[in-house]
């Protein structure tokens, strides 16, 4: 038995051709030129953008709720700690716009 690997599921194929840029129309032809039915394929591109669409999401909800840790922790810093007249305005403004910025980008992959 050998340890190379096999080649690759055809539903990581196809998520490996749509994170590359293809559209579903060049899946659907590659995939009918390997002699696969048309129905499976049709139903196998229409699963992988699912799954490709669900992989962005979670990327999203994790960047929303970083963002939202980093405006917590900039709420806490700025309550609790005691700054000097210079570095209040950086605590308070710079690490509260750094939250909203990744929650925004997380909203960007969602929507």
């Amino acid at each position: 038995m050998s340890n190379t690997p096999g080649p690759l599921p055809l539903c990581s194929y196809v998520v490996t051709l749509l994170v590359a840029g293809h559209t579903r129309e060049e899946i659907e032809v590659r995939l009918l030129e390997q002699g696969h039915d048309q129905r499976f394929v049709q139903e196998l591109v229409a699963e992988g953008v699912k799954l490709h669409n669900m992989k962005i999401r979670a990327q999203g909800l994790s960047l929303i709720l970083g963002g939202a840790f980093i405006c917590l922790l900039s709420f806490i810093l700025s309550i609790t700690a005691s700054f000097t007249h210079i570095n209040f305005p950086i605590v308070l403004y710079g690490l509260t716009s750094l939250g909203i910025i990744v929650v925004f980008a997380g909203f960007v992959k969602i929507f």
